[in-house]
């Protein structure tokens, strides 16, 4: 039974609160030391007892008022003290959601009121600030047939975390390819011939953020909460991706990201100590992965959740089954500078681009062998010599230049 015990000592009740806040905070079970709790001056006259601040990296969490329930007025008479909540629009949101006030509007006798609820001080910092609840450990380790150390409470994202391998997730990459394509846009290869640069978006500024989170949410509702969504977004932002396929002038290639065929393909190898990481993708009807979701969801009945480890080691690297013929394998650079920022039509994104040198990209580690011209170029048109000639001057002639060898009837549109 969780509880919260404060002594006072004949010292002032805001110091015996910190110190209560202390013992509790102390129950944290990851990164401990970046949480903190201070006394805010200012607020120590009857029935105001004090007030505290409970910061998370020097960011405020929720603030506590502290006041006595019982008091005298300036003639004598006793007065019973109380607090009016008002409910905002965001209520019941995450505490650390944007534009939250969260108060925990504590009395001498440790009754608290916040966000509209009665209940006790340990209850309330249970919903708001949990620490390890061992009947809600006990219940997850049955679940999964895991011992109790292996079971973690995250207190900043409220879920218990768990420490243990998952045999379905263990996933071994087929060997990485020699050769490996880029399929895109003619307005995207104008502009690399024109800067002499080879841009990686942010894995956050794909077309759909989804594919970040995907395995989390699938399996745990990591980010069911846009708040967590958001938080999730930034940690990644300097997470540079390229996302290559070993399908060499593959007509549905040029269809999805090649411009429908009107586009370049970029023929790369690797040269370096980067490596290419191949993705994953889960039949949501038939994958083996999907009884951790369903045994996750029947903990989420009882208002306890959970994730993996075993998940942030393959996050980047998962889809839908729906990708599957992108046959996919994925570059990734966590780059320790600053990155740039553009709009693409009405989406920001953040991105780096990186210089070629000759037809190397030594920050990067890839080196471009050759180029496709794509299949669907308007007739009677200078595309392929000018082309040609643009990519000579920036890569040298010793580069190869090919046209794709499908029928430009397959890309007509009806």
């Amino acid at each position: 039974m969780l509880s919260f015990d404060i002594t006072y000592d004949g010292r002032p009740e805001i110091e015996s609160l910190k110190e209560g806040f202390e013992k509790w905070m102390a129950e944290i079970e990851r990164d401990r030391e970046k949480y903190d709790v201070q006394i805010l001056s200012g607020f120590d006259k009857v029935p105001n007892l004090g007030r505290l601040e409970v910061t998370y990296e020097g960011k405020r969490l929720f603030g506590v008022n502290f006041y006595r329930k019982y008091s005298r007025s300036e003639d004598g008479r006793k007065a019973i003290c109380g607090m009016i909540t008002i409910s905002c629009a965001d209520e019941g949101k995450e505490m650390t959601s944007p534009g939250d006030m969260i108060h925990l509007n504590v009395n001498d006798r440790l009754d608290v009121n916040y966000l509209g609820k009665q209940t006790n001080l340990a209850a309330a910092l249970q919903d708001v600030f949990p620490i390890r609840d061992e009947d809600e450990v006990k219940k997850i380790s049955d679940v999964f047939g895991i011992g109790s150390e292996r079971i973690k409470m995250d207190t900043y994202q409220k879920r218990y975390v768990i420490d243990s391998l998952i045999k379905e997730l263990n996933w071994v990459d087929e060997p990485a390819p020699k050769d490996f394509y880029k399929y895109v846009s003619l307005k995207v290869f104008h502009l690399m011939l024109l800067n002499g640069t080879f841009r990686m978006n942010s894995i956050i500024s794909q077309s759909d953020t989804q594919e970040t989170f995907y395995i989390g949410d699938l399996v745990c509702g990591d980010y069911e909460d846009e708040y967590k969504r958001f938080r999730g977004m930034l940690v990644e932002q300097k997470t540079l991706i390229s996302s290559f396929t070993t399908e060499y002038d593959d007509a549905y290639m040029w269809k999805e990201y090649g411009d429908n065929g009107q586009g370049v393909c970029l023929c790369f190898h690797l040269d370096g100590k980067r490596e290419l990481r191949q993705m994953k993708y889960i039949d949501e009807e038939t994958s083996p992965i999907m009884k951790y979701k369903r045994l996750v969801d029947e903990l989420k009945k009882n208002n306890v959740f959970v994730h993996f480890t075993a998940i942030d080691n393959i996050h980047r690297f998962v889809k839908n089954n729906r990708y599957k013929l992108e046959d996919e394998w994925r570059l990734v650079v966590e780059y320790d500078k600053d990155v740039d920022y553009d709009l693409y039509g009405n989406r920001c994104v953040s991105y780096k681009d990186f210089k070629f040198d000759g037809r190397d990209l030594p920050e990067i580690g890839l080196h471009l062998d050759s180029i496709v011209i794509g299949p669907n170029q308007p007739d009677g048109t200078s595309n392929f010599p000018l082309l040609t000639q643009r990519a000579y001057k920036l890569f040298g002639e010793e580069l190869l230049v090919n046209r794709s060898m499908l029928d430009k009837a397959l890309f007509i549109r009806e």
